[in-house]
């Protein structure tokens, strides 16, 4: 696919910049940096593995933030050595 664009003067030198810097021509460093972009997962497909774990553990939203709160909690006191 071909594909144009208008970039504002200030994008157009930073693009310039980036792609002198890798080595590549300004349509390479663009395809690049779309593809990279287009490829990347979305935070949905991300989370799902995490939230599908979530539902069939069976606890609650309200039992998770406890869970976070006291794990938080121990971190601080471990880093900190003591309590809050």
């Amino acid at each position: 696919m071909t594909v144009t664009i208008e970039l504002k003067p200030e994008v157009e030198t930073r693009v310039a910049e980036q792609a002198a810097a890798r080595g590549v021509s300004v349509e390479e460093y663009i395809e690049g940096v779309l593809e990279s972009h287009a490829l990347r997962p979305s935070l949905d497909e991300i989370l799902a593995p995490v939230r599908l774990e979530f539902q069939e553990c069976g606890m609650t939203e309200d039992e998770l933030g406890e869970l976070l709160k006291t794990e938080r909690r121990a971190m601080w006191e471990e880093r900190h050595g003591g309590r809050a």
